[in-house]
Order: structure tokens, then C-alpha cells, then sequence
């Protein structure tokens, strides 16, 4: 797959609404995008064999933070997406 840059995605995002609406769209979908590999590197990192207990702490502290920032641009995608399917 190639590289999305946010420039593109607010651009494919701008036919669906409003500006203001296409851009919280594309930055949740940006965000997300780039939360994906951080995540997956976290739970590679705590499954490798050399990992001390307070090593595995700090990363499950992190891998937390980076599914609640996730989390968090996934509520406000569905948000915006349902304001636009009712526009629709």
C-alpha cells in the first residue's frame, strides 16, 4: 500500500461535506492510520523474549495511551460520519 499523505486524504474526503467536517473526518482517519504501526510495534515489543517486567509496565503504559488516542479519533470519526449520513 502506498503512503497517504493528509493533503490527499482531506482532498478524497472533501466530497462527502462541509470543510470543517471533511478535515475532522481526514485527521481522525490520519491519525488512525498512523496509530496503527505504533500499535502494532508496542505489542511486538512486549511479546519479544528479552523483556524485563518493568520494561513490559512502560510499554503496556504506552500501548494504553495509544488505543485511548485511537479510541478517541474512532468516536469522533463515527460522530462526523453520522452527521453526514443525515445530511446525505
Amino acid at each position: 500500500m502506498g503512503e497517504i499523505d493528509f493533503n490527499r486524504l482531506t482532498h478524497c474526503m472533501s466530497l462527502l461535506s462541509s470543510e470543517k467536517e471533511t478535515e475532522i473526518v481526514a485527521t481522525d482517519l490520519y491519525d488512525i492510520l498512523e496509530s496503527a504501526p505504533k500499535i502494532q510495534d508496542l505489542i511486538l515489543q512486549i511479546v519479544s523474549n528479552n523483556i524485563t517486567k518493568e520494561k513490559m509496565i512502560d510499554l503496556l503504559i504506552e500501548l494504553e495511551t495509544e488505543l485511548d488516542h485511537f479510541n478517541w479519533h474512532y468516536e469522533s470519526f463515527k460522530k462526523e460520519l453520522k452527521n453526514i449520513e443525515e445530511l446525505d
